[in-house]
């Protein structure tokens, strides 16, 4: 170990080492960091196959957020989500096939939550597909197989057409990536379903990753049998849901400025344009308006990117709807912008 941090340092066992920091100081904290598993080495990987042994052997994922972002007692969960539904009141016209929400903070993304999800009472039996952002998945996406559990009880994930994509079309899943634990952006979603539509829904629940990985060689011809098989569950009782936000700006987000009114106003019209070409654009469009995006940070891209190729597939003509747009204030001198939107087929 002392040779190792030698090297790594370029220090000289005597004369740097007096100079700087005793080189039992550095083993020591080379050591901790080793042991809490911040250094990739072998005790790195025995962490990893713990951490992931465990959550492989759980029966059903369970909340990561309550008590924080929402409440864990069923009955405070639903005056919680009745409250944000309050701040709604849309038309009684028939719910989107495809529904953008965001995955913000509940409470400061509230608006839009009720935008969303007040105009999302689909029928009993229904089939949600949920894409929602794998901020931490290193790969083109996972779907989760497991239940999930929310206040109210358990939702079922959807056997049926897991094991259509797994079985029949031998689809490769990437099942149950660890990111899955921890992430909010389909817990969210699955919270409001559930509040909304009791126990008579199914759920089929994927994390997707970052865009850059669909241009992996090795991700082409995945990602064209995924898409394929995700088209042929389409059908009447099958919807979509987005847990997606778009845009992050300013100096909680790296840049080096705050956030002023010109940049709201230019934030808001890229979401815009952004929905235009994913529910009515080719891949080669929207993909050459994502070349322009990077400094934006946009978390939904991702998703966005997989429904446009599903729609072009599918290729089923409908009307997109914008209900709500906002730039939501996210630390100093930031904002995190979010969409409500639906498609209707």
């Amino acid at each position: 170990m002392a040779n190792m941090i030698l090297e790594i340092f370029k220090l000289k066992p005597q004369k740097d080492l007096e100079r700087y920091v005793p080189l039992e100081e550095i083993i020591k904290i080379v050591n901790f960091l080793d042991e809490k598993g911040f250094l990739w080495s072998k005790n790195f990987e025995e962490i990893k196959s713990k951490a992931y042994e465990k959550w492989l052997s759980l029966p059903l994922r369970p909340m990561a957020h309550a008590n924080q972002a929402y409440p864990l007692s069923a009955s405070e969960a639903k005056f919680f989500i009745e409250d944000i539904l309050k701040l709604c009141n849309p038309d009684s016209s028939k719910p989107p096939k495809i529904l953008i929400a965001p995955h913000i903070d509940i409470r400061a993304g509230a608006k839009a939550f009720a935008e969303s999800y007040s105009r999302f009472k689909i029928p009993s039996g229904s089939r949600v597909i949920i894409l929602g952002v794998g901020h931490h998945l290193d790969l083109p996406w996972s779907v989760l197989t497991k239940d999930v559990a929310t206040p109210f009880g358990v939702v079922k994930n959807d056997r049926g057409g897991l094991l259509y994509l797994s079985n029949s079309k031998k689809i490769e899943l990437f099942p149950n990536h660890i990111a899955h634990k921890l992430e909010h952006s389909i817990e969210f979603q699955v919270l409001f379903l559930h509040h909304l539509l009791k126990d008579e829904f199914v759920i089929l629940p994927f994390l997707i990753g970052p865009l850059i990985v669909f241009f992996e060689e090795k991700t082409k011809e995945l990602l064209e049998k995924f898409i394929e098989a995700l088209s042929e569950l389409i059908d009447d009782r099958t919807y979509i849901v987005l847990g997606i936000d778009f845009c992050h700006l300013g100096l909680r987000y790296g840049d080096p400025f705050e956030v002023s009114e010109a940049h709201i106003k230019k934030i808001l019209e890229t979401d815009k344009r952004l929905l235009e070409l994913t529910f009515n654009g080719n891949s080669e469009e929207f993909l050459n308006e994502t070349k322009k995006l990077a400094p934006l940070k946009i978390c939904g891209l991702s998703c966005l990117y997989l429904l446009n190729l599903l729609l072009n597939k599918v290729n089923i003509k409908g009307e997109y709807q914008i209900f709500y747009q906002e730039a939501i204030p996210f630390g100093q001198g930031s904002v995190v912008s979010v969409v409500s939107a639906g498609y209707h087929f």
